[in-house]
């Protein structure tokens, strides 16, 4: 499975999760509405933080990924002019 894979995997169990959760507080909530519409607020927005914070991570890891490609590429062009060289063409 690859990378993308994998994060697109995490970020949809984290929310069916969250999603999951919400319902079993609102169906099983002894308490008011008031009280239970603010701690599914506070929760969307513990969920909101982890979503950017994994999103954030997986833009860094692909800058990453897109850095050491570009390295490769740079130093196989190298090598393949230098091999032009040896052979004269």
């Amino acid at each position: 499975m690859s990378r993308h894979n994998e994060t697109g995997a995490i970020l949809g169990s984290l929310f069916v999760g969250a999603l999951a959760g919400a319902v079993a507080a609102l169906l099983l909530a002894p308490q008011s509405g008031r009280e239970t519409r603010n701690q599914l607020t506070s929760e969307a927005e513990k969920l909101k933080e982890e979503i950017e914070k994994y999103a954030s991570d997986f833009s860094e890891k692909a800058k990453k990924a897109k850095a050491d490609l570009e390295e490769k590429l740079r130093r196989t062009e190298a090598e393949l002019r230098d091999v032009e060289d040896e052979l004269g063409v």
